[in-house]
């Protein structure tokens, strides 16, 4: 293409040429000229033309060589510092990808060489910070984010920078000091609210995270359901932490995390018990059913159960069967169902009911349950299978939340902290006990305590026809 050019350029000079020249030796008439010596010199028109065209030429030439001349210095100045600028660029491009690919050494030769070549101290400063973590200098790297921090451009790249050297040495203050100050900005990055979100999560400052949250509610950094899941676990695990003597204030924030998620279990358990230390039965009784009507969890059937001390049966299966009633199809609802059945003494529906419910997973509770319900039932040699079954069962971890006590939630600060994600961000329950294989309350066996003696159910006799197990759990005639 530009070959072509070149050849109808050099066509339109030749032709432009031969124009002129055309021209010029068809003018009439001449031009006479007075030499050095008086004499008259008489020139052709068309000659004199042409030989003023070359000396404007020759004069434009001159004119361009020493023009040229004065600017020489100049454009040898800028074209030493495009020649610095682009070696500054070079060594700040292959630092920062040595540094970033973990070339410690690379990474340092060349910052150095960056430093020498680059003007723009914002860049020597970020290679420099690179380079010294890419070779675990953290003191080095928070020195060259602080130096960022004070350079227009540079302040939340050098905090973040700051804040991370600092929580990789230890120094967990300095950088929740500055997440702080980079969230005190205007900005709408969220590094600043996760950074020191998660710095007070992990420290156990439920408090401190709770104001947080709110600066990135009202930033919106955060909001929807993660906003107020993370919201109820802060409030739950604040007020599982306070003493004895602060239960007012424990109360107020446990019905906050309820108000907030009332599907989270914890706060519901917490919150009932809290009033069931206080004596308010009815109203503990009411949390438990907004909470299982939310999301059914089996700690909360327990502590139902135990909310009257030396309460009468028919109570007991009375608060049981309102839980039942909120969400009836649920799974803990159904298991429910068939435990008060046992604690009637309906052996035959329990059985019938559990016998479902262990097609569809037969878990080490439900056999335990199904043994407790065959042995009432009166086949004690089916009991005794479904009981060695439960033995290699599978285990179910909100059961698992339960001690052998019936206490339930009884998390430590490391467990709150991977609820506030956990089911904070997705819905999900953490198990401490279900992980670690810890002992768990034994299923079918009832902590509420007995009614008076002339309430007691007395002991039934097993029916002349015998139920069918379940099919899948049948001994084989052979």
């Amino acid at each position: 293409m530009n070959r072509i050019f070149l050849f109808i350029l050099i066509l339109v000079i030749i032709a432009g040429g031969a124009l002129i020249g055309f021209w010029a030796v068809n003018l009439p008439g001449s031009v006479v000229i007075n030499d050095s010596r008086g004499e008259l010199v008489s020139l052709h028109t068309g000659v004199a033309a042409i030989a003023l065209i070359v000396f404007g030429g020759l004069v434009a030439a001159v004119w361009w060589v020493i023009s040229g001349l004065f600017v020489l210095p100049g454009k040898i100045g800028r074209s030493r510092q495009t020649n610095r600028a682009r070696k500054a660029n070079m060594a700040l491009t292959e630092g920062l990808l040595a540094a970033e690919a973990g070339d410690s050494v690379h990474a340092l030769k060349l910052a150095r060489k960056a430093v020498k070549h680059a003007e723009d101290e914002r860049l020597k400063l970020l290679l420099e910070a690179r380079a010294a973590e890419a070779n675990d200098d953290w003191a080095g790297a928070e020195r060259a984010w602080g130096q960022l921090t004070r350079l227009p451009g540079g302040q939340l790249a050098g905090l973040r920078g700051s804040a991370m050297a600092a929580a990789e040495r230890g120094d967990q203050s300095t950088a929740e000091s500055r997440a702080r100050e980079a969230l005190g900005l205007k900005s709408n990055a969220d590094w600043p609210f996760n950074s020191l979100f998660d710095l007070q999560v992990a420290r156990g400052e439920w408090n401190k995270a709770l104001e947080t949250l709110a600066i990135g509610e009202k930033r919106g950094l955060i909001s929807g359901d993660s906003l107020r899941r993370r919201r109820a676990v802060l409030h739950t695990a604040g007020a599982v932490g306070l003493p004895h003597d602060r239960k007012q204030e424990a109360q107020k924030a446990l019905a906050e995390a309820i108000r907030a998620a009332p599907g989270f279990p914890p706060a519901a358990w917490h919150g009932a018990r809290h009033l069931m230390i206080d004596g308010k039965e009815k109203a503990a009784q009411g949390v438990l059913e907004l909470g299982w009507k939310a999301r059914p969890h089996p700690a909360l059937a327990q502590l139902s159960r135990r909310l009257v001390p030396q309460d009468a049966r028919e109570n007991i299966a009375a608060r049981l069967q309102a839980l039942v009633e909120t969400h009836p199809t649920h799974r803990e609802s159904r298991i429910l169902s068939s435990e008060l059945a046992m604690d009637r003494a309906d052996w035959v529906e329990a059985v019938k009911s559990l016998a479902l419910l262990v097609e569809e997973n037969p878990t080490g509770r439900l056999c335990l349950l199904m043994e407790r319900a065959l042995k009432g039932y009166g086949d004690h040699d089916e009991a005794q299978r479904w009981g060695r079954m439960a033995a290699s069962a599978s285990r179910e971890a909100d059961w698992s939340d339960i001690d052998p006590k019936g206490n339930a939630f009884d998390f430590a600060q490391r467990d709150w902290s991977r609820l506030v994600y956990a089911f904070g961000d997705v819905g999900d329950l953490v198990h401490p006990r279900y992980e670690t294989y810890g002992r768990e309350l034994e299923a079918g066996r009832v902590l509420a305590i007995a009614g008076p003696e002339d309430d007691r159910i007395a002991p039934p006799k097993a029916p002349s026809d015998r139920l069918t197990p379940p099919l899948d759990y049948a001994e084989d005639d052979d």
